[in-house]
């Protein structure tokens, strides 16, 4: 091995497979399956040259705000683009639902747009506004509409692993278990949220090495901060119990246990 390749193996620690790889942020992810118009978001890229634009993109649309500095006084310009509902099967969007229910009737014969269903959820804190069916899990809808890729699914949808774990008007539930459509209004959080709030869970989950593929590892991390919601000093007991229905095939558990215990209190 070069003295290059060795160099390059060290560049991912297990602390930041933990961070950036175990607990993806999957931002606004709009792909074939995606059905949704968001109705806000906060994620920013910059582009700054002798002006100054920001432009956020959220799923459905996309706001551009260009500043220009000049001696004493700023121009502000916002931009608003309209938001689009995009089609499962081809990808086109569009401005409307009824627009693209005339769409897949048209163009996708047999697949029945009567069952269709808008749902508003907050997810961690950015508040999205999605088309569903009667029975799509609540998983799916995050996963594959939103980009949400810490909720996993480990035991195809039987509710037995907990990896699919989310925090839903402030109790743990399992996404998988949970339809869609029985979400509206709903408050939810997932692993990304509370890594993005900078929750000291996440470090202690680092430090006590408590993954080590890391697959189960946030839904044990939503599990463990419900816990602490509603119990901030949990007995050794009373912590197994809460992380009784996580499954973690590595075998990690006694680390969690520490982990939750250097939290607790905080």
């Amino acid at each position: 091995m070069t003295e290059e390749k060795k160099t390059k193996s060290k560049g991912i620690s297990r602390r930041d497979f933990l961070k950036d790889a175990g607990l993806l942020v999957g931002g606004t992810a709009i792909g074939s399956t995606v059905l949704l118009a968001a109705c806000g978001g906060d994620a920013e890229t910059e582009t700054v040259t002798s002006t100054k634009t920001v432009t956020s993109t959220a799923a459905g649309g996309t706001t551009t705000v260009t500043k220009t500095e000049q001696v004493g006084t700023a121009t502000e310009t916002v931009t608003q683009s309209v938001p689009s509902y995009v089609c499962p099967y081809d990808g086109q969007e569009f401005d409307s639902l009824s627009e693209l229910k005339a769409h897949i009737e048209a163009e996708h014969t047999g697949e029945s747009t009567s069952t269709l269903s808008t749902v508003k959820l907050t997810v961690n804190g950015k508040e999205y506004e999605v088309v569903t069916k009667p029975h799509w899990p609540l998983r799916d809808v995050l996963r594959n509409q939103l980009g949400i890729t810490s909720v996993k699914d480990m035991c195809t949808g039987y509710g037995a692993c907990g990896s699919c774990s989310v925090i839903m008007n402030d109790r743990p539930i399992l996404s998988c278990m949970m339809l869609a459509i029985e979400c509206d209004g709903a408050d939810i959080i997932t692993c990304e949220g509370i890594s993005d709030s900078g929750d000291p869970l996440i470090e202690a989950y680092a430090l006590n090495a408590c993954m080590q593929c890391g697959f189960c590892t946030p839904g044990f991390v939503v599990t463990a901060r419900a816990l602490l919601n509603h119990n901030p000093n949990p007995t050794v007991d009373e912590i197994n119990e809460a992380l009784s229905g996580n499954l973690c095939r590595c075998d990690t558990y006694p680390a969690h246990v520490l982990a939750i215990q250097e939290v607790a209190g905080q």
